[in-house]
């Protein structure tokens, strides 16, 4: 039988409290900005220097292409996949 993989992929995004990065900023980047259903989003988790975001398995690839070529709050960011 096939491995078992979680339905959730985490991103992490070089981009914390530091830089002034709220929960929010993240999920308007990512259902606004890019359109992605708030259901295909997790939770989001802020530290000082980075920003780690639970996002559904069948669009992780999307959403990383997505953010590193857009912008949070503004600022570019790099993202990568944990």
């Amino acid at each position: 039988a096939p491995a078992l993989q979680p339905p959730m992929v985490t991103l992490q995004i070089l981009g914390g409290r530091k830089e002034k990065i709220r929960p929010g900023d993240v999920l308007g980047a990512l259902t606004k900005d890019l359109g992605f259903a708030g259901a295909q989003i997790g939770k989001i988790n802020v530290n000082e220097f980075s920003t780690y975001v639970a996002v559904d398995r069948n669009v992780a690839d999307a959403v990383l292409r997505g953010l590193n070529a857009g912008k949070v709050k503004g600022k570019t960011v790099k993202v990568r996949r944990l």
